[in-house]
């Protein structure tokens, strides 16, 4: 599997959040972490993120969904 990632926030230092998906050990994982740039201008993650297995996805989902609606109604 070809790892995309998908910019969603660029912070003012120069990191960025991104959403990825990747395998690892036969799992498959969403990925939201932050990255930087090393010396060498080379993009790595940080520690700084979430990992979940793509059977949890739903959850978030759900989690994210009700969530805004209570931040909305709360506008």
């Amino acid at each position: 599997m070809e790892e995309k990632k998908i910019s969603v926030h660029e912070k003012p230092r120069g990191e960025n959040v991104y959403v990825y998906v990747n395998e690892y050990k036969g799992t498959t994982y969403l990925h939201i972490r932050e990255w930087y740039l090393d010396a060498d201008k080379e993009e790595k993650p940080t520690k700084k993120g979430v990992t979940l297995p793509l059977d949890k996805v739903d959850a978030l989902r759900k989690a994210l969904d009700e969530v805004m609606a209570e931040a909305q109604a709360g506008k």
